[in-house]
């Protein structure tokens, strides 16, 4: 069968990620949990925390954290691929075949595996002397060290030739280095594909690293971010940044963000249904994976106007598929990352928690920038009671429609008669909007 969400969470349900460490490490109770030694650093400590109600481990020594899945991947060294399998046969579930090709499924698990010793290995290089430059960065933008290890970022150095030589040691060939985007082929030669960059680690709902984005700290880098290019395991048009961790969330309403730090910065202050497109505006299957997940999103982007045109085409996006959406303006700061940098994170809370619906939003804009037409056309496309709704709204005069008296709308019909606006009463509105959708034949 096929490894679906569905399959997975029957999966993480069936096997208590308590029971599943017992049987590596004696475990004891501790609050609604259970505490251990870690078993993937050597300490005598009680540092590994194993969390009951989101079914989630993190040592407070080492960082490693996550969930039954990737547990089992770290502790048996092997691919998320064979990690679910091994689970599966545990609990009697159908091993789940994820191709029926053999040699499809081999390679993606081979991928798979190579993506997670790359992920490794850019985190050992960040921890290391090799990595202060990305260290440095990252504590500068105020992220703890127990972010930094809950998402297993990392540091790509600047040599041409370090995780190619590093992946090569471990038996990976080019061909397959070259498949999955990590080292890039430039006639006889090869070189590393992410140099100088602090690496973000991009996991899939299974636990599996699928690709990366790396963030350059060098000012010359002609983009200052990438991601892995398209490969048989990662789509960026198919995946969000973070979903591994809010789709466990108790708060089933998203945060939908442009940038991985973003994300990085609200799960910290306690907002982990933050997830992040891939270097694309939302897509119609991450609105799905939105779905799939959560009951309603926060669209949270930039608050220049290209930001605040991409809340409005997302807005759509979510609303033909049925999700509430809401989309976050941010007073003070250009993102919420230096939101709640500034203003801490409660105050940030409250602004998730006064938020105008979509239809009073889209209104909103329309308002400011004073061109009734395209008002009367957007209240035409609403039902009526949405509209007797937002018809309030529409009466307060926004400062820079009033301040300006010349300014001019048209009925929408052939022979219609300019007028300024200020003199738009809301019973010649209602007019027009009854012209507009007899046009459209909703009458």
């Amino acid at each position: 069968m096929k490894v679906t969400d569905s399959f997975l969470c029957e999966l993480r349900k069936r096997n208590d990620l308590a029971a599943t460490v017992s049987t590596y490490m004696p475990t004891e109770p501790s609050g609604s949990g259970y505490i251990c030694r870690c078993p993937f650093h050597k300490g005598i400590d009680l540092s590994f925390h194993i969390f009951s109600d989101t079914q989630t481990y993190h040592c407070f020594e080492c960082g490693a954290s996550g969930d039954v899945i990737s547990f089992i991947s770290s502790i048996e060294k092997c691919g998320c691929f064979e990690a679910v399998r091994l689970l599966a046969e545990r609990v009697e579930l159908d091993p789940p075949n994820e191709e029926s090709d053999d040699k499809t499924a081999l390679k993606r698990a081979r991928m798979l595996e190579m993506n997670l010793e790359a992920a490794r290995y850019y985190r050992d290089v960040l921890h290391s002397d090799m990595g202060k430059r990305g260290m440095d960065y990252l504590l500068g933008r105020q992220l703890t060290l127990g972010s930094i290890r809950k998402y297993g970022l990392g540091y790509a150095p600047g040599g041409w030739h370090d995780l190619h030589h590093h992946l090569k040691n471990k038996g990976f060939t080019e061909t397959e280095m070259a498949e999955a985007a990590l080292i890039v082929h430039k006639g006889s030669s090869v070189y590393d594909k992410f140099r100088e960059r602090v690496m973000f680690p991009i996991i899939d709902i299974r636990g599996c690293v699928i690709g990366f984005g790396g963030r350059t700290l060098e000012k010359t880098a002609p983009a200052k971010y990438i991601n892995t290019d398209e490969t048989l395991v990662f789509h960026k048009r198919e995946n969000l940044f973070s979903l591994n961790f809010a789709e466990k969330s108790a708060d089933k309403r998203f945060i939908l963000c442009e940038g991985y730090m973003d994300v990085i910065t609200m799960n910290q202050a306690g907002f982990d249904g933050a997830v992040a497109t891939l270097g694309t505006a939302v897509t119609p299957q991450q609105a799905k994976l939105v779905k799939e997940h959560a009951k309603s999103v926060v669209i949270s982007y930039d608050s220049d106007e290209a930001g605040q045109k991409a809340a409005s085409r997302a807005i759509k996006l979510f609303s033909d598929i049925g999700v509430e959406a809401k989309v976050l303006t941010i007073p003070g700061a250009k993102d919420p990352d230096e939101y709640i940098k500034k203003f801490g994170s409660v105050r940030f809370g409250e602004l998730l928690n006064g938020l105008p619906t979509a239809t009073e939003y889209v209104l909103s804009r329309l308002l400011t920038k004073g061109n009734m037409s395209d008002v009367v056309k957007y209240l035409a496309g609403l039902t009526d009671s949405e509209r007797e709704k937002q018809m309030p709204t529409v009466n307060v005069r926004e400062p820079d429609i009033t301040a300006n008296s010349e300014t001019t709308v048209a009925e929408p019909n052939d022979d219609a008669v300019e007028k300024p606006v200020s003199e738009l009463s809301n019973d010649e509105i209602l007019r027009m909007i009854e012209k507009v959708r007899k046009k459209r034949g909703k009458t």
